[in-house]
């Protein structure tokens, strides 16, 4: 697949169909947010690509449901999920360039990488991180997001 901007780069969905993805430009490298809202949603941290928002179209949407999530660090978060089999697949904070798309929900093969770990200062008890990518107590502030595959 191309990376330009009129090229399908990747696509995904939810596990019973009823909300489908494509992404038509950059799709960006996966960082894992272990914040205590992020493992409540996934039930463990979460892993996350992203795209620019204009890139991210809505093939199939019957399923989507937004859930504005007032908890988190971020302002006005909507955390996007499947009504019909409850599937999480997106983490949107309104206003930013870039629409979050969890990355266990992107059809193989996706061509990236996990690139970084965010919010460890939340990370669960139960595991330990042993890998050499990049981690960040809090949020990155930016300085990873721009990393492309």
């Amino acid at each position: 697949m191309s990376n330009n901007g009129n090229s399908l780069r990747g696509a995904g969905g939810c596990l019973c169909g009823a909300v489908k993805y494509e992404v038509h430009g950059a799709l960006y490298n996966v960082i894992n947010c272990h914040c205590s809202k992020c493992r409540r949603v996934h039930g463990h941290f979460s892993a996350y690509a992203s795209s620019k928002r204009d890139d991210l179209k809505l093939v199939e949407k019957r399923g989507l449901k937004w859930y504005r999530s007032v908890t988190d660090e971020t302002p006005d978060v909507y955390r996007g999920f499947c009504k019909e089999c409850g599937s999480s697949l997106f983490w949107d904070a309104r206003g930013d360039v870039h629409m979050y798309i969890s990355a266990g929900t992107l059809d193989q093969p996706t061509g990236l990488k996990t690139i970084a770990h965010i919010w460890l200062e939340q990370g669960g008890d139960y595991y330990e991180l042993n890998d050499d990518i990049e981690k960040f107590e809090q949020d990155s502030k930016g300085t990873i997001v721009a990393n492309e595959d």
